[in-house]
């Protein structure tokens, strides 16, 4: 097991999320293995006709059904993408999430993903474009075979049954858009990925937006200095997320 605390914020652990001991955390976001057996060699199987593709390897478990119990039983507010592919498995919720991915109709990839929750009233819907190399945002950023946006995760984490919640915790991070996410948006976070070359892309993509969002401070603090009148300072209460073993 490798663990890494990148700030004071974010945590990163390279290890099976099963055998790290408990998380303390406000919430649980996440992204894990469907049990779909989805093949990730796309550029040899020529899925790059009209977009660079590349080769990944296999996500780790997702040749086997997914069993979410653990999850449940740590007993946290949960939002769980592909829910619908275990949905046998998952206590009955009317709280779904809609991710539009705004493709066309006949296509033979799927048009909208869904995530249950435990937390959120009734169905939601977000829409953005995600369709191969046409995208609504991180253009041309390829970091995983099943790469969701940053900016669902930043819609999920403002709606309004999660707005409140200071730490989150990601067992199956992949390239972390959650935790992007979470840097942006001033939470802490735990992310576990079990696959070293997925824990490495995470490591580079939130090491690269806490140098951005530092930099962002650094001339924000020096636009106050020089800026007449005087600023006002908010404090931000602190979060205890330790991992118990």
């Amino acid at each position: 097991m490798q663990e890494i605390k990148l700030s004071d914020n974010i945590t990163i652990i390279n290890a099976d999320c099963r055998e790290i001991g408990t998380v303390a955390c406000d919430a649980i976001i996440t992204d894990p293995p469907y049990g779909m057996a989805h093949p990730c060699n796309f550029a040899e199987r020529k899925r790059g006709n009209l977009a660079l593709c590349n080769d990944w390897p296999d996500v780790a478990g997702d040749a086997e059904p997914f069993d979410p119990s653990w999850i449940i039983a740590m007993n946290k507010p949960t939002v769980l993408w592909g829910g619908n592919w275990f949905a046998n498995q998952l206590p009955p919720t009317s709280g779904w999430l809609v991710w539009d991915k705004e493709r066309p109709d006949e296509l033979d990839q799927a048009t909208c993903e869904l995530a249950w929750t435990n937390c959120i009233k009734g169905v939601r819907r977000y829409r953005h474009l995600w369709n191969g190399m046409m995208k609504a945002t991180e253009r041309g950023e390829s970091y995983h075979p099943t790469q969701k946006p940053v900016a669902l995760f930043s819609w999920t984490l403002a709606l309004r049954w999660l707005s409140d919640i200071k730490a989150v915790f990601d067992p199956y991070m992949g390239s972390s858009p959650c935790g992007v996410a979470c840097v942006r948006a001033g939470i802490r976070y735990v992310g576990v990925e079990i696959n070293k070359v997925h824990f490495d892309t995470a490591r580079m993509r939130l090491e690269n937006e806490l140098s951005q969002c530092n930099l962002f401070r650094q001339n924000e603090d020096g636009a106050q200095d020089t800026s007449e009148g005087r600023g006002t300072d908010v404090q931000h209460p602190q979060v205890e997320m330790r991992l118990e073993q």
